[in-house]
């Protein structure tokens, strides 16, 4: 067995185990070397047994030296102290070890204050109790012995404090690190079901907003005009398809890693000329103005401008009952401005939204637009999330959603 595998099998011992094997084999070496000296000359069968009962007083305690090392250095100390100043023989030099021991216990793993007076205590009885022999010049050498002796026991049961404190230190540091990486994914995960909720809110809402118009136009002509109800099937067909096409797409995220995925990428304003048709066919005449230069948008402020838009949109499709919307793109020169505008009137629907008025950070929408308000909610979380300003509310003539995004520093995510 190599000294590795021989400390990891000490590690998966108890503390208390390893201790009263320690003082197991202390003892055991300083009662050997009694047995060895029981017959010198001047020692008695008397002396031996009481060097006996010092040797056991003084290293058995220390099976406890990590549980209570104040109390042990004590216990081990004081029959210690007796049995130099009683000088009975032999008198085991092996001792010496239990001693260190305790004196390393002490600095190691007791309280700070107890280790500092265990420390000086000792210091001073050592002093006092070779005081008469230190004018000797073998009797001094062998005080500073034990003073270096002690010593070393000392500093390395600070080295083994500073270790374990800095290992501690460690494991915390690493706890925090998992806990805020845990709470990091928790957020992303959070964020992510949101981005999906109004990805998926803003497919199906338009989508659905143009099938049902459709075919309610439909069933209105299928008899009398059954061509005009054909193209208008034809119509719902498409939308339900790209419909398809675009759940796909916005649930793709929830797929397994390292599963393939065959979808569109996100839309932007570039197409907007498809979604324009879309809702001119649904019976709404759209006219699209752009302002100012256009010009490469982050993928962020391309799709959230795109899903105002859409959102609105369908909004009209759903609640104005108005035959006419505007749609301006305004490029300035450091923030991108979408504004929709109908001539739908306040319907009761609309009623429920109130005039909204936007500020810094997404601003405020005094209700919902359609069914529970999701909608204007989905659009104000879109531009609050790249820091742009959001009104929307009911107008002279109709009703008006604005978004505008900065271009400076605009998120690039989706």
């Amino acid at each position: 067995m190599d000294f590795r595998t021989a400390a990891r099998w000490l590690e998966r011992l108890s503390p208390w185990a390893v201790d009263a094997g320690l003082a197991s084999v202390l003892a055991g070496v300083a009662l050997t070397e009694i047995a060895v000296n029981a017959d010198c000359a001047g020692v008695t069968v008397s002396d031996t047994w009481w060097s006996v009962a010092f040797t056991v007083a003084i290293t058995f305690p220390l099976s406890l030296r990590r549980r209570h090392p104040f109390a042990v250095m004590v216990a081990v100390g004081v029959p210690a102290a007796v049995y130099n100043v009683v000088d009975i023989p032999p008198d085991p030099y092996t001792l010496t070890f239990a001693i260190l021991v305790a004196v390393y216990s002490v600095s190691a793993y007791a309280r700070r204050p107890l280790a500092v007076a265990a420390a000086v205590t000792t210091a001073a009885v050592l002093v006092l109790m070779n005081l008469p022999v230190m004018p000797d010049e073998n009797d001094f050498a062998d005080v500073v012995n034990q003073f270096v002796l002690l010593g070393g026991g000392w500093i390395a049961g600070q080295n083994t404090r500073y270790r374990r404190r800095q290992a501690r230190l460690l494991r915390e540091r690493a706890e925090r690190a998992e806990r805020e990486q845990q709470e990091r994914g928790r957020v992303a995960i959070l964020e992510e079901r949101g981005r999906l909720a109004r990805e998926i809110h803003d497919v199906i809402a338009h989508s659905v907003g143009v099938i049902a118009v459709q075919a309610g136009a439909a069933r209105a002509v299928a008899e009398q005009r059954p061509d005009r109800a054909r193209e208008t099937l034809a119509t719902i067909e498409k939308v339900s398809k790209d419909t398809l096409v675009e759940l796909r797409r916005a649930l793709g995220a929830l797929r397994a890693t390292g599963q393939e995925t065959d979808l569109r990428p996100a839309p932007g304003l570039a197409a907007l000329d498809e979604l324009v048709e879309k809702v001119r066919g649904a019976g709404v005449t759209v006219s699209v103005r752009e302002q100012g230069e256009r010009r490469d948008l982050p993928p962020g402020v391309d799709l959230s401008a795109y899903r105002v838009v859409q959102e609105a949109l369908t909004n009209t499709v759903k609640h104005s009952g108005s035959p006419t919307a505007h749609v301006t793109i305004r490029y300035g020169a450091s923030s991108l401005e979408v504004r929709v505008t109908d001539d739908g009137g306040s319907s009761p629907a609309r009623a429920l939204a109130g005039v909204g008025r936007g500020s810094q950070g997404g601003g405020h929408v005094a209700g919902g637009h359609g069914t529970g308000g999701h909608g204007l909610i989905g659009m104000r979380e879109r531009v609050a999330m790249l820091e742009g300003e959001f009104e929307a509310g009911a107008t002279e003539t109709g009703f008006a959603v604005r978004a505008r995004f900065p271009l400076t520093g605009a998120g690039e995510g989706r």
